[in-house]
């Protein structure tokens, strides 16, 4: 495939002309599916495993934020969830966008599948003044500091031919092509589209997330991969560019299935202590405070790592001041601590935190 970096790239449609079968990458790839096989047992390990979706995705929101230069602390997102929209601050707002876009999509993914519906909705909760709208003129990748132009992407008027590829691609493919495989493929095919104007890296991220739950690799969207990307940018970057200008599929894909494979092993390992200290939480408080003590407390302080006396009698149906007292109960206890910032009282459940913060 010729490329010119300044003229929009004829990018070929899925699947691409690659050995499936190389001995390279099945050995990543057994890899990869034995670490992603055992988080996904794990994940089904706890009481209620949907508790753990939104501390999971914060954590790959700051992450996936970060690639894009939108820079916050797990701390600041968590409290800035409890203000209202209006006091919280831009990369914050930015964060819990892309929390909101991640479980929206993986709860419609059952009704509409990887889809146009699918794609244009995430990207509608990702950047709400888009509409979801695939872009209707050229743009292009630039160096920030140069002004190079680094890659320009197909042209407008092409992208519902290729987004359409892409959805037969992801849902109807051979079944010689590993799920990994495939999303690896899907994710470079769709940052190679740019679709949208703006947010394409995120967008394509929670894509690449929910592909894995539509076959089953995993059960919810609690894989940090972005933290892998993150941290290895710049040959992400290189590899991505080395498929459109060598057709170096290989090297970008047994990246990709290093990545889930680490991911997979780091999130497994986050879990399982969020499991212990979950259920330590949960006997010792039954134990100590059994006045205080339901179910629902303890879920509510895993769901909301930092919360407030008027978030917790939300999610507990009571009046924020016994809320207030159950939660000065269990700072005095340790298991909480007290932080006061202007008008906002935030209990934070610290050794939670510090498990999210690994």
């Amino acid at each position: 495939m010729s490329f010119n970096a300044i003229y929009p790239f004829d990018l070929p449609l899925l699947p691409p002309k690659i050995d499936f079968r190389s001995k390279e990458l099945l050995e990543f790839l057994i890899k990869a599916r034995i670490e992603l096989g055992e988080l996904k047992g794990y994940s089904f390990s706890l009481p209620n495993p949907m508790l753990l979706i939104s501390p999971a995705i914060i954590k790959e929101s700051i992450a996936s934020s970060n690639i894009e230069n939108i820079n916050t602390t797990i701390i600041d997102v968590l409290q800035n969830q409890l203000y209202p929209e209006i006091e919280q601050r831009e990369p914050d707002k930015e964060v819990l966008r892309y929390r909101d876009a991640a479980i929206w999509g993986f709860e419609n993914l059952k009704s509409v599948s990887l889809s146009t519906r699918l794609i244009t909705g995430i990207q509608k909760k990702l950047i709400p003044s888009s509409h979801g709208e695939y872009r209707k003129q050229q743009n292009k990748i630039e160096n920030s500091s140069t002004k190079e132009v680094l890659y320009t992407p197909p042209i407008s008027s092409n992208i519902p031919k290729l987004i359409s590829n892409l959805e037969k691609f992801v849902n109807y493919r051979s079944e010689d092509i590993d799920p990994l495989i495939a999303s690896a493929i899907a994710h470079y095919q769709f940052e190679a589209i740019h679709p949208f104007n703006d947010g394409n890296g995120r967008t394509g991220r929670i894509l690449m997330v929910l592909q894995l739950i539509q076959d089953e690799i995993i059960s919810l969207p609690i894989l940090y991969i972005s933290s892998y990307i993150n941290k290895n940018r710049t040959e992400y970057y290189k590899l991505l560019r080395q498929v459109t200008t060598k057709e170096d599929w290989n090297s970008f894909i047994l990246f990709m299935l290093n990545g889930f494979y680490l991911q997979a092993k780091e999130t497994k390992e986050i879990l399982f202590s969020i499991m212990k200290l979950f259920h330590s939480y949960k006997d010792e408080i039954k134990n100590k405070h059994k006045k205080i003590y339901t179910a629902d407390l303890i879920e509510a302080l895993f769901s909301f790592p930092i919360i407030t006396p008027v978030k917790l009698g939300k999610e507990l149906g009571v009046h924020y001041t016994t809320a207030s007292r159950h939660l000065i109960a269990l700072e005095k206890s340790g298991y909480l601590k007290e932080n006061v910032v202007g008008k906002y009282h935030f209990y934070t459940n610290h050794k939670l935190l510090n498990i999210m913060k690994k």
